[in-house]
């Protein structure tokens, strides 16, 4: 009688080390997706100014971090910001340090980290199915939504993302492999601490709970996971990400509790965002998820080629639904979801491909209408929208285009229509970058800094009304420290030089009738209540400029 049988993959046949090599076809495929993710994103690193926000807030503090040295304290217009984990700003610093403090320097670490978890997602799709089954995982996430617009924003999101493909590649390799099993796990932790110390602690638990899935579904992994928790592992971790979090919850009480308290988004808006981030992948295999579940899903048939994507998915979208996590982790669960929707792919009937192609074009096209018929609840002026048109064009085209192609060509191999519907995102991602850098005027205040360096000389002086993060992107752009007028000081601003940059409308309008120049930059819809100030106080009044929404205001003609 026999108890129980499974199937050896090819390589567990092998005696190690292998005697046979890899195929040119799979180096092939490889060198082809490293060369395509590096146009797609260094190539285009220069593309646009910083928006306001993290990106800018993340520049900004690298900005200062080169100039004072400082390593441990980050700062943004000398604001500390100690509840964030260091090491995303210590990248972006880095590469100040070696290209120069500008755009296309602070979007390098991001280039760099996305090119690494391109290579990761196709070597864990390859370990668990075969190198066709990584490359296709490898271009789902390069051609999606997220890789285009997360992928390019400056901070910890792609570097955070890249550290979590890394640790589930060790525990990948430490699960097949008795040999070295514990350096493979040893690993393992090294990028789990790493992620720590650029997204904070929520990263330990998630990875726990991956492997807790794994745990409960496969009795292999059962057996294979306990040299996980040796106690050489537990104190490697407390070794790594120990230090920095012990440091800055005695410098600056709360910050790790802050951390983990800080909810930037709603969490329904940042799943429903889940759709924008996976196009177009997301609605390629949606109709077979919905119709097919047992032929995808193939719950009688537990591996862990099976049950990894799953589980990490399935922990991620948890841990997603806590506060604590901003768009840039979003970037974490990417990878998961584009092994998901290989297999998912690959094991779909040529009628559900052919609806999830059709979804794909009418989502698409929608979405590519919108500079046609956008609302006033989009905070763009019209100009901008026009300038979107023939980029909306180009997507819409190359979605149809490409798209047809792949039904054509339906009864073709799974490989060759998923590499046809995801080839129409290349030039729908050069739009959306290109579409994010006409819009920099709206979103980023890069433009005010380059007309206000030149004229504040020595004694110049520039004031911002509105919250530190609506103007993070001065921070960065402006070369002198700035002032702000209707905000209060943070609760770890403390010492005077921190209470001195927040001032009244008293105080401005005293300094307005002085000779030495000063700048208000202000909301247009604030236009005429500082009008009214000023005209009323010291008759001295000239509108200088503007930025998108933003205008500037002086007391020089």
């Amino acid at each position: 009688m026999v108890a129980g049988a499974r199937t050896f993959s090819l390589e567990e046949t092998f005696p190690s080390p292998q005697i046979l090599n890899p195929p040119p076809t799979r180096h092939a495929l490889l060198a082809f997706l490293l060369a395509l993710t590096a146009v797609l994103h260094i190539g285009t690193a220069g593309w646009g100014d910083l928006y306001d926000g993290d990106e800018s807030q993340v520049a900004a503090a690298a900005r200062e971090t080169v100039q004072s040295r400082q390593w441990l304290l980050p700062t943004n217009n000398g604001v500390p910001l100690a509840q964030t984990p260091p090491l995303g700003r210590w990248a972006v610093a880095t590469s100040f340090k070696i290209f120069g403090v500008n755009a296309t320097a602070a979007r390098l670490p991001e280039a760099f980290a996305m090119i690494g978890l391109m290579a990761l997602t196709f070597l864990i799709g390859e370990r668990l199915a075969g190198y066709w089954r990584g490359f296709g995982a490898g271009l789902i996430l390069l051609c999606s939504g997220g890789a285009f617009v997360l992928g390019r924003i400056v901070g910890p999101g792609a570097i955070f993302a890249f550290f979590i493909c890394g640790a589930i590649y060790c525990l990948v390799r430490g699960y097949q492999h008795q040999k070295f099993r514990r350096l493979w796990f040893a690993l393992f932790w090294l990028g789990a601490s790493l992620a720590c110390l650029t997204k904070g602690l929520v990263v330990l638990p998630c990875l726990a709970a991956i492997c807790g899935l794994l745990a409960i579904f496969l009795r292999e992994a059962r057996l294979r996971f306990r040299p996980l928790f040796h106690w050489t592992n537990i104190l490697l971790v407390l070794a790594i990400v120990g230090p920095w979090f012990v440091w800055a919850q005695h410098e600056f009480p709360g910050s790790v509790a802050w951390t983990a308290a800080n909810s930037p988004l709603p969490r329904w808006q940042l799943s429903l965002l889940h759709f924008i981030w996976w196009f177009p992948a997301v609605f390629l295999v949606l109709p077979p998820f919905v119709f097919q579940p047992r032929k995808i899903l193939r719950p009688d048939e537990l591996t862990i080629a099976e049950m990894l994507p799953f589980s990490w998915l399935l922990a991620a979208l948890f841990f997603e639904l806590i506060p604590g996590k901003d768009l840039g982790a979003a970037l974490g669960t990417a990878p998961a979801f584009a092994l998901l929707a290989t297999g998912a792919w690959a094991r779909s009937s040529r009628p559900f491909r052919a609806v999830g192609i059709g979804c794909m074009l009418i989502v698409g096209c929608s979405l590519a209408a919108i500079p046609f018929w956008h609302s006033a609840i989009f905070p763009i002026n019209n100009a901008a929208w026009l300038s979107l048109r023939p980029l909306a064009l180009i997507a819409a085209g190359s979605l149809l285009i490409f798209g047809l192609a792949a039904l054509v060509l339906l009864r073709q191999r799974w490989e060759i229509t998923l590499v046809l519907a995801l080839a129409a995102m290349v030039p729908v991602g050069w739009c959306l970058v290109e579409s994010r850098a006409r819009l920099a005027s709206s979103f980023s205040l890069a433009d005010a800094a380059h007309y206000l360096n030149p004229r504040l000389g020595r004694n110049g002086e520039v004031i911002f009304e509105g919250p530190v993060n609506s103007g993070s992107s001065l921070a960065f752009y402006l070369e002198k420290k700035f002032f702000f007028v209707n905000q209060s000081p943070g609760p770890r601003e403390r010492d005077a030089a921190s209470q001195n940059k927040y001032l009244d409308e008293h105080f401005v309008l005293d300094a307005w009738d002085r000779s030495d120049p000063i700048y208000l930059i202000i909301d247009e819809d604030r236009v005429a209540h500082w009008r009214h100030l000023i005209t009323d106080r010291v008759h001295i009044y000239h509108q200088v400029s503007s930025c998108g929404s933003r205008v500037i205001l002086s007391n020089q003609l």
